[in-house]
């Protein structure tokens, strides 16, 4: 009989434009064990994103009385707009035995932290400023003010680094999925990882 595993959170974290999305993508098709919890947010649909796919888009009354609620496991307001993660989500799938991976700003990652939620957390650094600014501008979603409060934030959201639990340079992001798969091989060999390791290894294998 196999050894089984306790489910965790996997947090990719990444100031805005720092590719957290991209990333998340990948992993979930390369490790179907992980499923995706997908963020609630009061911000406009872009480009050919989906409502319950991509987020579930709400107005901010709506996301508020949610909150009110206490619907979510964390909320933040980045960039003037509102975002959240479903406590009841993220208990049912930890309860199935499901491992959960959600990306997030700096802000929400913190507040998972503090709600005691076994997690594990990579924070995504872009390999320098000039980088960053120029997938933000690339992807040509925001005007030139709104890039500017996004590249001051990420500097005040990276003197946070150190709160987390990895680091991973997003140069390549061949390389930067690859730093991915080997935190998670490493995470499922952590001692508290394995349930009734002692059990497994005293039973009889006619039993």
């Amino acid at each position: 009989m196999p050894y089984e595993h306790k489910p965790y959170l996997l947090i990719l974290i990444a100031p805005s434009g720092g590719g957290k999305s991209t990333i998340c993508d990948e992993v979930l098709s390369r490790y179907k064990e992980f499923v995706y919890s997908i963020s609630f947010t009061t911000r406009k649909v872009r480009g050919d994103e989906k409502d319950g796919v991509d987020y579930f888009f709400l107005d901010k009354a709506e996301f508020l009385k949610k909150r009110q609620a206490g619907v979510f496991i964390e909320s933040a307001l980045v960039h003037g707009k509102w975002y959240g993660t479903s406590k009841e989500f993220i208990a049912d799938q930890l309860a199935k035995g499901n491992n959960i991976i959600l990306d997030i700003d700096v802000h929400g990652a913190l507040n998972i932290l503090d709600s005691g939620v076994e997690c594990v957390s990579v924070f995504l650094l872009p390999p320098t400023q000039e980088v960053l600014r120029k997938r933000l501008e690339k992807r040509g979603t925001d005007d030139q003010a709104t890039i500017e409060l996004r590249m001051e934030n990420a500097a005040r959201e990276i003197a946070l680094i150190k709160r987390f639990d990895y680091l991973v340079i997003n140069d390549d992001l061949n390389a930067a999925v690859s730093d991915i798969e080997k935190i998670i091989r490493a995470e499922k060999l952590r001692v508290e990882r394995y349930k009734e390791i002692k059990e497994n290894y005293y039973r009889s294998e006619n039993a």
